[in-house]
């Protein structure tokens, strides 16, 4: 019978794996809720047991409830997180070193903080590739209905009134009736284009391409810098740390920079120098990690330099939408005010000579 029932319990919760896997800002709120808890004294599952109670959906509370039967059976908390299958390793390493440190609601803390960090970063990314598109879209919808549906009405105008086209408005006009021939062709393209695209963006070529870039870059040290701060902060020294940010860096080349930190440091070489040499930070930011190296302080630094780096990115997510906005928005209207010139003036040449 305890055999069906753990069956059973683990078809469950591989379903929930599947169904229900846990985003930054649902872990982050999950993190600020259970330390508050905790910070007041309670234990872990009775903490998970008030917000099994308070739970919004169905879903969140099978979640919470797969949490809390290994709880009442003496299993230990981060064990009891694991076995519920939808929190990343990086939280459950964390949490386990805050059980065997006594500080779990400070890692908790702070683990609602990086998750929310994490979340910023991520919709800036989100804004960052969507924006252009979804602008660079519309301008083409925009010429192509311009083009296909209003000249071919300029056209029926001209040959009413006995008059041919030249020039500009003479290619506007066979491009037009080239679009409306093949229409369908041109779409099925678009569409082929699009889905290329998107496979190719999937590939390590494409990612291999982009990570090398200055915002990627900047991301990989943000996160970088975050994950040394929740790590030192919790206990571990600067090798511990370096081993969980290689779980979180999607980074190539800032893994392998990491990687060539450790192995300097390995060789005797300190850490301030080993990550100056690595290339891992900007250099502006080398007095800054080998005071906080000296004075124990390297936790908070590497806060302050995660912080100096997102709002970098920020910088350069509003900096590049400025630019574009406006450049999109000067190019659609010039080449409107061409196609429309192109066909006003040689009408109201036209008509003034019937006048």
């Amino acid at each position: 019978m305890d055999t069906n029932t753990n069956a059973d319990t683990t078809a469950k919760n591989s379903g929930l794996i599947k169904k229900r896997l846990l985003g930054n800002l649902e872990i982050a709120a999950f993190c600020d809720q259970l330390a508050m808890v905790i910070g007041a004294g309670l234990p872990a599952y009775e903490g998970i047991s008030i917000l099994i109670d308070d739970a919004p959906d169905k879903d969140t509370k099978e979640i919470l409830q797969s949490i809390y039967k290994p709880l009442e059976t003496g299993c230990a908390f981060h064990e009891a997180l694991r076995e519920s299958g939808v929190f990343p390793k990086y939280v459950l390493d964390m949490v386990e070193i805050g059980e065997m440190s006594g500080n779990l609601d400070d890692i908790l803390h702070s683990l609602h903080h990086y998750y929310e960090r994490e979340e910023s970063i991520k919709q800036g990314i989100k804004t960052a590739v969507t924006y252009p598109f979804v602008m660079i879209g519309i301008m083409i919808a925009i010429l192509f209905v311009l083009i296909t549906k209003v000249l071919p009405i300029f056209n029926q105008i001209y040959s009413e009134l006995g008059s041919g086209l030249s020039g500009f408005a003479l290619a506007m006009m066979n491009l037009s009736q080239g679009l409306n021939k093949y229409f369908a062709v041109i779409i099925a393209v678009l569409v082929l284009i699009l889905v290329v695209f998107f496979i190719f963006s999937k590939t390590s070529l494409w990612k291999k391409y982009f990570q090398g870039k200055k915002f990627a870059m900047n991301t990989a040290a943000s996160r970088f810098a975050n994950c040394m701060a929740l790590a030192l902060s919790s206990g571990l020294d600067t090798t511990q740390g370096m081993d969980l940010a290689l779980q979180l860096v999607d980074n190539n080349i800032m893994a392998e920079r990491i990687r060539k930190c450790k192995a300097m440091m390995e060789e005797g070489v300190s850490f301030s120098n080993s990550i100056q040499e690595a290339g891992i930070f900007r250099n502006i930011y080398a007095s800054m990690i080998t005071i906080g190296y000296k004075t124990g302080e390297l936790d908070q630094i590497m806060g302050k330099i995660s912080e100096e780096y997102e709002n970098d990115l920020d910088y350069q997510i509003n900096h590049f939408i400025s630019i574009l906005e406006p450049a999109l928005v000067i190019i659609l209207s010039v080449m409107i005010g061409l196609i429309l010139i192109s066909f006003l003036f040689p009408l109201i040449g036209i008509m003034s000579s019937i006048g």
